[in-house]
């Protein structure tokens, strides 16, 4: 009987504090994986070329610049720290919560 009334007090424990699956650090890190992610994709954005819009025609080569260091080599560099920073942003659990998991695993 006391074993049943113990398994229903942690139920009602459990249920009675309401928590989300992310906390305030998953949230800053997410945010600033997406700033880096924004970041890196503003830098490889071209340079607005005139010639490109004109009558809906095309240019036969891309443009000056289309092809600068900046475009190609350090503009994906923030994107994929971005990506790869955003793994840990949404796997991240702070530390109290794995110990109230492992409270409420040992009861």
């Amino acid at each position: 009987m006391k074993q049943k009334q113990k398994e229903t007090q942690r139920l009602n424990d459990a249920s009675s504090s309401w928590h989300t699956a992310f906390v305030w650090q998953n949230y800053a890190l997410t945010s600033l994986a997406l700033v880096l992610i924004v970041a890196g994709f503003l830098l490889m954005l071209p340079p607005v070329d005139i010639r490109n819009t004109v009558g809906g025609r095309y240019a036969p080569s891309p443009g000056p610049g289309a092809f600068e260091a900046r475009r190609i080599r350090a503009a994906p560099i923030p994107c994929f720290v971005g990506f790869v920073l955003m793994v840990p942003a949404i796997m991240y659990v702070p530390r109290e919560s794995r110990k109230r998991e492992e409270k409420a695993s040992e009861t």
